[in-house]
């Protein structure tokens, strides 16, 4: 079997943004014996051409796929509830992005959802629908590692900039702690210089309105053994657990008791080998390939 990623339906802002969630499917499926190309503008008639999130460039691109009888699927990188609201309205976005979105995952040969929110809507439009779970991946294991007196930053953000996460880096920077945030998107080099040297990895809420686990950011920090204080006002789940978490105004108070009463090292490593043991993403993977493409090996 052989999958052709391709990255032209984004804009091209969002090719770093989309990085590591990139890394981690082809990644995956490369453990799964997949032969895995990525580009821009190369469709592969005698591959699986695999797309991300939904096409802003072209938003007619499937149905000319569909009518030249080119194969592909589609990773929905979003929240979207059943009722079919985009990241449960937070991003208030123009009616058109579900609708393009609609029409992509209408005609894709399969569906992979990065969050089981998404499950019951794509499954609804595409009954070749799977969630595909992040999880451990060797090939994501790529920082240096510094002992934790040694790091100079206390807590890392990097991510879609925005006020309000600009606003909690300030509390905690206004408590005493070294704080980095780029309020840009970073290339990957960067952001992992970074993360090496930072006791923890900050995961904030864009606005009041979401309430995201962003399994992809936390994923990549547990693998590297960077410890995540996630804030979120929820039901826990498996990844919930990997994190040092705070609700909706308590972050402050939490970033200070993670640096003064919390062993980061041995969290590090329980929640590295919990990862590990647990979530091994080439069976996670095996598990969707099986479920969505047993019938499209090329």
């Amino acid at each position: 079997m052989n999958v052709n990623i391709m990255l032209s339906n984004l804009k091209p802002h969002l090719w770093e943004m989309m990085a590591d969630m990139v890394r981690f499917v082809a990644g995956a499926l490369e453990e799964c014996g997949v032969a895995v190309k990525i580009g821009t503008s190369q469709l592969d008639a005698g591959a699986l051409n695999l797309f991300f999130d939904r096409f802003y460039i072209e938003p007619t691109f499937p149905n000319q796929m569909k009518i030249g009888h080119v194969k592909y699927g589609m990773v929905c990188t979003e929240v979207i509830s059943p009722e079919g609201v985009w990241n449960y309205g937070a991003e208030r976005d123009d009616p058109g992005t579900l609708s393009a979105f609609i029409l992509a995952i209408k005609n894709a040969e399969f569906v992979w959802c990065l969050f089981d929110e998404s499950f019951e809507f794509c499954h609804s439009i595409n009954p070749n629908t799977a969630v595909l779970p992040f999880g451990y991946l060797k090939k994501m294991e790529a920082l240096r590692a510094i002992p934790t007196n040694e790091k100079d930053i206390d807590f890392l953000m990097c991510g879609f900039p925005c006020d309000r996460r600009k606003r909690l880096v300030g509390e905690i920077s206004d408590a005493g702690y070294e704080v980095y945030y780029p309020e840009m998107s970073v290339p990957v080099y960067l952001r992992d210089s970074l993360m090496e040297r930072s006791k923890i990895n900050l995961s904030l809420q864009k606005t009041e309105r979401h309430n995201i686990v962003s399994v992809t950011r936390i994923c990549h920090s547990i693998i590297n053994k960077v410890p995540v204080l996630l804030e979120y006002s929820g039901p826990s789940n498996v990844y919930t657990d990997l994190c040092l978490t705070a609700g909706v105004g308590e972050i402050a108070k939490k970033a200070r008791e993670c640096i003064t009463q919390v062993n980061l090292p041995e969290v590090a490593e329980k929640n590295y080998q919990k990862l590990k043991s647990e979530l091994p993403m080439d069976l996670l993977m095996t598990e969707v390939l099986n479920a969505t493409c047993g019938e499209f090996v090329i």
